[in-house]
């Protein structure tokens, strides 16, 4: 995997975190509704590999 991004250390470290807390929501809300869960983590997991890898980032116009 390539990494395109121009993220510092602390933006990819907040970046992170967030990710983690997501998931955990996603793990809490999956106990309750699989689907749903299941399908909020897919999203999760999605975005933050666009973001690290450069797919997906602010244009500074």
């Amino acid at each position: 995997m390539k990494f395109n991004n121009k993220l510092n250390r602390s933006q990819l470290g907040a970046l992170t975190l967030c990710l983690g807390t997501s998931l955990g929501m996603s793990i809490f809300v999956g106990s309750s509704s699989p689907f749903i869960g299941l399908m909020l983590g897919t999203i999760t997991i999605g975005v933050y590999v666009m973001i690290v890898t450069g797919k997906w980032s602010a244009k500074n116009t």
